[in-house]
Formats: structure tokens, sequence, C-alpha cells
């Protein structure tokens, strides 16, 4: 999930195009800005104003996002080869300071329509957000629940660890912190989370990149990676009832 620290000015109202999908049912009552409302877009209760970014959506048409467009495209093609489809929610639906999130137990990513308004932020979100759906890839495919880092430790800047463990334990969140701080440094990078979405999109992505020591101990121990010189299973694997296909 990526949270930010400063006001962002989230608008309270805003149209989105007519051409973009709609999911249209009944609408259950929660309150704005809550996690219970959160919750129900997030299992697709709540979808008024809730909208379906393709592609080819009209929303990337805006002049504005024409420095940032290929880029997003490129995200929003590879993450439908691993069916996980992105909505743009109005802004009632996410909890203060959360402005995009990943839910890996449906596969499902959401963006607040707050950054329609900074295309650049748009975009980051969406190397962020996309880099937990390459974490879930990791953690034993889009199949499962379980997300694990991506980069080595070695990999990521000390300053993105230092600002990631700053606002996250500010949050009381510090158990985040690893998955997140993964995630802000390919936030950082042009083009990487769509190159390793296409990677997941392609087959097992830890036969394609080296996993970290933590998230080869867990391969190991769930049977999904053969053991390696040095390395061995957990004893019994911690969370061996997650080591299957199907959602926790």
């Amino acid at each position: 999930m990526k949270k930010v620290l400063t006001t962002l000015g989230l608008l309270l109202t805003f149209t989105l195009p007519v051409s973009a999908e709609k999911i249209l049912k009944s609408q259950p009552t929660v309150p704005a800005y809550s996690a219970a409302a959160m919750g129900c877009m997030i299992l697709l209760e709540c979808t008024e104003g809730v909208e379906q970014l393709t592609p080819d959506s009209a929303l990337l048409l805006d002049k504005s996002f024409e420095p940032f467009r290929e880029e997003i495209k490129s995200i929003l093609i590879a993450l439908n080869k691993v069916n996980v489809p992105v909505y743009v929610g109005q802004s009632r639906y996410f909890t203060p300071r959360t402005v995009g999130l990943y839910k890996p137990k449906y596969n499902r990513f959401f963006v607040n329509e707050s950054l329609l308004k900074d295309p650049r932020e748009f975009l980051g979100t969406m190397r962020h957000e996309g880099w937990h759906v390459v974490q879930d890839c990791m953690g034993g495919g889009i199949e499962t629940s379980f997300m694990a880092q991506v980069h080595q430790d070695s990999e990521i800047p000390s300053w993105v660890m230092k600002n990631t463990k700053l606002a996250y334990e500010s949050m009381m969140q510090s158990r985040a912190v690893p998955w997140e701080a993964d995630a802000n440094w390919a936030e950082e990078q042009s083009n990487q989370t769509a190159k390793y979405l296409e990677m997941c999109a392609k087959g097992t992505l830890w036969e394609q990149v080296r996993p970290t020591p933590m998230t080869m101990e867990w391969l190991i121990g769930c049977g999904w990676m053969n053991p390696q010189e040095g390395y061995k299973e957990y004893t019994p694997n911690k969370k061996s009832d997650y080591c299957v296909e199907g959602k926790y």
C-alpha cells in the first residue's frame, strides 16, 4: 500500500470520463474515508465512482499525461497479462493519506482519483503498487497471497530504507517496511515495474530473478524451489498453510 505523509489536496469530487467502464451495483452505506469504505471498494461492493482503467482509457489521453502515458500503458498491459485489474476510485473510498493499494487476496489494484491531477505521482503509484504485484509473483505466484521482497537488501539505497522506516514506523506499521522499501525503490526506477511484470507473465519469477535469502528459504520450505547450497528450508515452514494456491 502506498501512503503519503503530507496533504495531497485530495479532491472531494471528480467526474471520470464517461467512456471508462463503470461497474453498476446496489451500493452499501459506509462512512467516507474509512477502512469500511476501502474494504467495500476492494470487495467491489461499493462501485459508484469506481472505474476500471485500461491501456486505451480516455483518461490517459489528457495532455498532462503525455510524458508518462507510455510507461503507464506498459504497466497496465503487463497487469492485464497476469489478470490483475486496475481501478480508479473516488477519494471517499480511501483512508486518509492512502493513494493506492494492491490486495493479493483478490488480485485487485486501486488508485485514488486525486492523483488524476498529478500524472507524475499517478505514474509513481502505478510503479509502486505494480511492484507489490511483482512481490506477489515472487512469493509463490500470483495464485497465492504471500508477497516476498524482490530486490536484494544491497540493491535498496540507504536513503530509501531510512525514509521508508521513518514513514511506516510513525504509522505503527514497522512490519511493512521490507515490502514498502522494496516497492519504494521500484517507484524510483523507470520501466522497472513493467519489466518485472512481463517476467511474471512469462513464467515463474524466482527462476528468472534470484530471490533474497529469506524468500529463498520460503520457496524451498514450500517445495516450490529445490534446496540450494548454503540454504535450507524452514523446518517446518512456519506458514506452511500458505504454501498452496488460493487465498487465505
